[in-house]
């Protein structure tokens, strides 16, 4: 299907709006209007003060000054003659300030009240975001690139925000241009209809100005994810970067992804100064058409002069307006993405989870006849694969990388289900909620354990929130981490970035005893001990093999000291089961 060039602005700015409650957007209305209703009363306040500054009334007839108001609507007239009869030039004066003094404060709080509700729009966004990632299944999250998802998050949402303020700042520029020339047309119809269709034709010459607001949008919202993925990327590779010295070369991509991202947004801001300097042009152009119109008819210097003044409020309202445009413009490419992920994680969703965790097995785990396809491969990652965990029994999955083990310790996981086939507790297939609900009795240890910044009692209670201390100083005794209560902070050592203040042994051993702090039916060991040296491989074996028989074992990895230790050792190649042996025959 062939995308349109420029996106539906209306539905995308509809959209957004909904995110603003609805009490707020009541408030934004009334100041909007009431803001622009002072400014353009305030106007036609200078009707009658230049009246009675060029000395003469405005009741028409034979008095003198009577002439002032030939060629002016009699309302406006007689309207202008009361405030001078019962005001005089001090009274006129006093409430022009007054008027001047309330449009302040209505100005004021109007845009406290937009800069809340472009927070509220962002803060919606970013929650909506995050909240559809984290309800999208395992297999949809793993395919992404999660730096992009991080940029939309963190910048990308912002350039969301920005457009929703400029689009609230473009309304009240429309309300207030819409009143201006309101009052305009009071003054002089035909003048008004001079000026106004002059304006409207010079915001249609800028439609191509954000024809290419919007496309160099879409440059900079791919450039600031190319910024954030290299830099993610080679933070996340320090070590590798000074241990090839390649910190220059490293320098120089991340330079080079600056400077793209720099020509992007200074050819936006090149864009918008053009346009902005073509528009005074134009502006210019249209007060001198009305200049010339309102002296071609006669218009009388008490209403010339306030329609000046009119029309010369109509440009810097016209320039925020088409400035409005741009920015807007330049915000949908982020819109779109947004959108676009949101409606991809949903429907990637999975069910919520149930109340009640999944039996735990009495006889068995199976996956049963599964196979698993990725998109952009060939081949199945596993191809009608069948195999059988007895209830509290260990066994080491073994093959060469991509044959489909970590696929296969993904669907005992539930982490996601098979294209074709289940997992099936006890010969009982789970599916939907229950699929999600075996998670709840399911625990991971990855070769490279995730920890956060944060005390190793609050990484401990990611795993069960409403553990007591004595619970987490037996899960650390099970793990063979009692090393943590020598530590002078104890339980609240904070770990640093990812666990770095502590060594990779030390941090897998915590990831253990988190992992057995929920007391699970299923331990999938993925790569656990083959980063770590020959002590640390000692500890966590003592501990996986104090477990036997008290929980159903999974090892993922090459042969070592943990999968000697296994009651059964299945090899994959390419995504089938090759074989199955017994490391330990003499036990039979």
């Amino acid at each position: 299907m062939i995308r349109p060039t420029i996106p539906p602005m209306i539905p995308y700015a509809i959209g957004l709006l909904r995110s603003i409650p609805p009490a707020r957007m009541a408030g934004l209305v009334a100041l909007t209007l009431a803001s622009a209703l002072s400014e353009g009363v305030g106007l036609l306040m200078l009707v009658p003060m230049l009246a009675v500054l060029s000395g003469g009334a405005l009741a028409g007839g034979g008095v003198p000054g009577g002439q002032l108001a030939a060629g002016m609507p009699d309302w406006v007239a007689g309207a202008s003659g009361l405030l001078v009869d019962r005001l005089g030039l001090g009274g006129l004066l006093v409430l022009f300030v007054a008027l001047v003094a309330a449009r302040a404060v209505l100005n004021y709080r109007l845009a406290l009240a937009q800069t809340r509700s472009q927070y509220a729009v962002v803060d919606d966004w970013r929650s909506r975001i995050y909240r559809a990632l984290l309800a999208a299944s395992w297999r949809h999250l793993s395919a992404m690139r999660q730096s992009d998802n991080i940029s939309l998050l963190v910048q990308l949402v912002d350039t969301i925000g920005d457009g929703i303020f400029r689009l609230l700042m473009l309304a009240t520029s429309l309300v207030t241009l819409a009143v201006v020339w309101a009052a305009a047309f009071a003054l002089s119809p035909l003048t008004a209809l001079a000026g106004a269709a002059g304006g409207l034709v010079v915001m249609a010459l800028f439609t191509r100005f954000r024809r290419r607001a919007r496309a160099l949008g879409g440059d900079v919202v791919r450039e600031i994810g190319s910024l954030q993925g290299e830099a993610q990327e080679a933070l996340g590779a320090l070590r590798l970067i000074k241990s090839h010295g390649r910190e220059s070369a490293a320098a120089s991509r991340l330079t080079r992804n600056v400077f793209a991202l720099r020509r992007a947004q200074l050819a936006m801001i090149g864009t918008t100064a053009g346009s902005r300097a073509l528009l005074l042009v134009g502006g210019a152009v249209v007060m001198a058409l009305v200049v010339y119109v309102a002296q071609a008819q006669g218009t009388p210097l008490a209403v010339l002069l306030p329609l000046v003044a009119l029309f010369a409020r109509s440009v810097p309202l016209l320039d925020t307006l088409q400035t409005g445009l741009q920015h807007w413009s330049h915000a949908l490419p982020a819109i779109e993405r947004a959108e676009h992920l949101v409606a991809e994680a949903d429907a990637a969703r999975e069910p919520e989870w149930p109340a009640e965790a999944a039996p735990r097995p009495v006889r068995e785990i199976a996956v049963e006849q599964a196979t698993v396809r990725h998109a952009g491969r060939d081949r199945p990652a596993l191809d009608d694969v069948s195999l059988t965990l007895p209830a509290g029994s260990m066994t080491a999955l073994v093959g060469p990388s991509g044959a489909g083990k970590s696929t296969l310790a993904d669907l005992f996981g539930a982490m996601f289900a098979p294209d074709t086939g289940g997992l099936s507790i006890d010969g009982q297939r789970l599916e939907g909620p229950a699929l999600v609900g075996w998670r709840r009795v399911t625990a991971y240890l990855h070769q490279e354990p995730v920890l956060f910044h944060a005390s190793i009692r609050e990484n401990l209670l990611w795993a069960r929130p409403d553990a007591a201390e004595a619970d987490l100083i037996a899960a650390l005794d099970k793990a063979s981490a009692r090393f943590v209560l020598d530590l002078p902070e104890g339980l609240d050592t904070i770990v640093g970035d990812a666990g770095r203040r502590l060594s990779g042994g030390e941090r897998q051993r915590i990831a253990l005893a988190r992992a057995l702090l929920s007391d699970p039916a299923l331990l999938i060991l993925d790569e656990a001990t083959s980063a770590l040296d020959a002590e640390n491989d000692a500890a966590i074996g003592r501990a996986i093999a104090a477990l036997k028989g008290q929980c159903t074992i999974l090892i993922i990895g090459h042969r070592g000291a943990l999968t000697g230790m296994a009651d059964r050792i299945v090899t994959l190649r390419g995504g089938r089961i090759a074989e199955q042996t017994d490391p330990h025959p003499s036990r039979s």
